[in-house]
């Protein structure tokens, strides 16, 4: 669950992130701003048609990047979903497997991801667990403002590459129809956008929600005044830069064409969400807990739906974000939606 960015990066990032909390960008009144940006017209998944789940758990074992718990993780949610939300169709990429077609290479966890959204149709319900290695690199396509994709570390990175956040949209998002659902759960490092959609709830202290063309405009904004002509500490630059702006941000200011051709790009009519087990700018642990090796995103799903109840969907953030305070995690567990959620409906698959 490592960082394969930039330190720089990493601190520029965390700066941006600090001066959106403290001008307040986040929304508090998640109920007014579900009706407000119509989320009541959003078409949901009855979860009563095609079930089927992949999973992928890397512990790069033998490597310098080696992690204990994400293959435990694999084992922990799988029978778990599968008992619980009746998941018989699955695919397992992990690296301790000996079918070289069943390991978690580049080629085989996009395989998989053609395999779990091939032929989806309205009420089917689609599940996808991630445990391994997190990331981020240098955007190429300039859809990401604060310069840099979130990614996946496959098996093979070394050879092949990382999963970046845009190949994975359009290979587990893109293909979905209106009215099907997939929930994705990444508990790796820097997860917080990787499914790259438009709305994003996290739970510290009380629920709130934030547009994340809103979150991407204010890092467009302190890089348009960076720029590539500074040099120095990035942290203290965006600190001063930022601490200019009054709050006062518009998606129909001065945006321009790029930033309106990434806000249509994000937008989906499938009723998609995603846990992520940190912010983007945050690493997810890879703990111990009980004397077992395990994911603390992982590990905390599983504790509350091991639970004979029901949750909404605001009961199940706040829950995962209590147990890892009781577990000592500073990491903020998020949710991220292709539309905006009733926070107060039961969760379902």
């Amino acid at each position: 669950m490592n960082n394969s960015g930039s330190q720089q990066a990493q601190d520029f990032n965390r700066a941006v992130h600090r001066k959106i909390r403290e001008q307040n960008l986040w929304n508090r009144d998640v109920d007014r701003f579900y009706r407000e940006k119509g989320g009541d017209r959003c078409v949901r998944s009855t979860c009563d048609g095609n079930k089927k789940a992949l999973f992928i758990g890397i512990n790069y074992k033998g490597t310098s990047a080696e992690l204990k718990g994400c293959i435990n993780d694999i084992t922990n949610v799988s029978e778990l979903f599968c008992r619980r939300f009746g998941f018989n169709n699955c695919l397992y990429l992990t690296d301790e497997q000996n079918d070289p077609n069943k390991k978690p290479t580049y080629n085989n966890i996009i395989d998989g991801m053609k395999w779990l959204v091939q032929g989806a149709r309205p009420g089917d319900s689609l599940f996808f667990h991630y445990s391994g290695h997190g990331g981020t690199a240098k955007d190429k396509d300039n859809d990401e403002v604060d310069g840099f994709d979130e990614t996946i570390l496959p098996l093979d990175y070394q050879t092949a590459g990382q999963i970046i956040d845009d190949v994975i949209y359009e290979n587990l998002v893109t293909p979905l129809p209106q009215g099907c659902r997939l929930t994705a759960i990444f508990d790796s490092c820097h997860s917080g956008t990787v499914l790259d959609l438009p709305y994003t709830y996290q739970c510290d202290g009380q629920i709130e929600v934030i547009e994340n063309d809103m979150r991407k405009e204010m890092f467009k904004k302190a890089m348009d005044v960076v720029g590539s002509f500074i040099q120095g500490d990035q942290t203290k630059i965006a600190s001063a830069l930022l601490g200019l702006f009054d709050g006062s941000l518009s998606l129909n200011s001065s945006s321009g064409t790029n930033n309106q051709q990434t806000i249509q790009k994000r937008r989906h009519d499938a009723d998609v969400i995603q846990f992520s087990g940190c912010m983007d700018n945050q690493t997810s642990a890879d703990a111990k807990i009980n004397n077992v090796s395990t994911g603390a995103m992982s590990y905390a799903m599983v504790s509350l739906l091991s639970q004979n109840k029901d949750f909404t969907y605001a009961e199940l953030l706040t829950g995962i974000r209590q147990i890892m305070k009781q577990k000592k995690f500073s990491q903020i567990p998020q949710l991220s939606t292709s539309h905006p959620m009733n926070m107060n409906e039961k969760f379902i698959m």
